[in-house]
């Protein structure tokens, strides 16, 4: 239960920084993004699946990185 109060704080983060890539993304139109978000029918559904690709690219690697950091038996 440690390591799972340890963990959940980076994984929000990590998530957290997911969704505010995504909105940067589509709010400088990187890769006509916003266009393709605002002018095409469904493009909500672009937003979205590039949102949850994000929030778990992140997720993941913040997860990892605070798995990793965690260190050895001893040290606790």
């Amino acid at each position: 239960m440690e390591v799972l109060r340890y963990v959940l704080p980076h994984v929000l983060a990590g998530c957290l920084a997911g969704v505010v890539a995504s909105v940067g993304m589509v709010a400088t139109n990187i890769g006509s993004l916003r266009d393709l978000v605002l002018n095409t029918q469904g493009g909500w559904i672009a937003f979205a699946l590039l949102t949850f690709g994000l929030v778990v690219t992140f997720g993941s690697i913040a997860i990892g990185g605070a798995i990793m950091t965690i260190g050895s038996r001893e040290d606790w």
